[in-house]
């Protein structure tokens, strides 16, 4: 089974259209209650992500991407899904991976504030 199809994506209706981009907050519980293999990587800032975080996760803040990328090639070939506070840095980072020759990234819909909205997700504070 591929990481497409492992990971629904959701419909979006923003102006942006960032469907096949994304992937859902329920997916992303479900990979991490399932130990899937997958790397969960915060964008945000270190002082956001020092507040909280979902946990596992490895933070490199997108203001630091272009002197900290080398931290993701042992990665390249992993699922790698993204996220940010709402989405927005995340799919903008999700689609510059992709370019970049990372084939199976995604954005967590909603970043971390739907994320902290869902029953029984936990966030460390």
């Amino acid at each position: 089974m591929s990481f497409q199809q492992k990971i629904p994506v959701p419909h979006a209706n923003s102006r942006v259209n960032n469907t096949h981009w994304e992937v859902t907050i329920d997916a992303v519980a479900h990979l991490l209650k399932t130990s899937e293999d997958f790397l969960l990587l915060d964008c945000r800032s270190r002082e956001e992500w020092e507040e909280n975080r979902i946990p596992d996760a490895m933070n490199l803040p997108l203001q630091q991407f272009s002197t900290r990328c080398h931290e993701l090639e042992n990665h390249r070939d992993r699922p790698i899904v993204v996220y940010c506070r709402t989405g927005r840095r995340s799919a903008i980072l999700a689609k510059f991976l992709h370019l970049s020759g990372y084939p199976h990234v995604r954005s967590m819909a909603g970043g971390i504030e739907a994320w902290q909205e869902q029953p029984g997700l936990s966030s460390r504070d």
